[in-house]
């Protein structure tokens, strides 16, 4: 784990990173972070308030990054489409060109080699894809959405 803080002097606009370091926020950590900070202000600006009681410094933000190895997902293909018609889920009013009432599909019930032709919108929980008229979306064997021109 790295912890860096945002720290400025009170009032001032802009801050300055400097790194936390590992344990407790005891009186002598936030006082080492206060030293490592006059010393990068004075490195970036050229002073700094160390000596000067009447300059507080500020904590804007604690940053905490997690570091280490991660095992990569394992790609799994998805099965076969049914067709397209079973991931539909009914139409909404969208504004492609002009107002009209498209079909809507719920993407993760498409399948592999499902084709969808704009216009249309797909939909899923964090995610709505427009797919605008001239436009059609291919599933691959991933589940990932290829969006080709219709003529191609």
């Amino acid at each position: 784990m790295v912890r860096i803080a945002d720290v400025r002097y009170y009032g001032q606009a802009f801050e300055v990173r400097v790194e936390v370091g590992d344990g407790e926020l005891e009186p002598a950590a936030i006082d080492r972070v206060a030293d490592a900070f006059h010393d990068e202000h004075r490195r970036l600006y050229g002073y700094e308030f160390a000596d000067d009681p009447r300059q507080q410094v500020e904590w804007v933000n604690v940053r905490v990054t997690g570091i280490g190895p991660i095992r990569s997902p394992e790609v799994v293909p998805i099965d076969d489409g049914s067709g397209a018609d079973s991931a539909r889920t009914g139409a909404r009013r969208s504004y492609f060109d002009d107002w009209a009432d498209v079909p809507t599909y719920e993407r993760s019930r498409l399948g592999t080699g499902d084709t969808i032709e704009g216009p249309a919108v797909i939909e899923e929980f964090g995610s709505t894809v427009p797919l605008h008229p001239g436009f059609r979306a291919e599933v691959d064997r991933l589940g990932n959405l290829r969006i080709v021109r219709s003529s191609e």
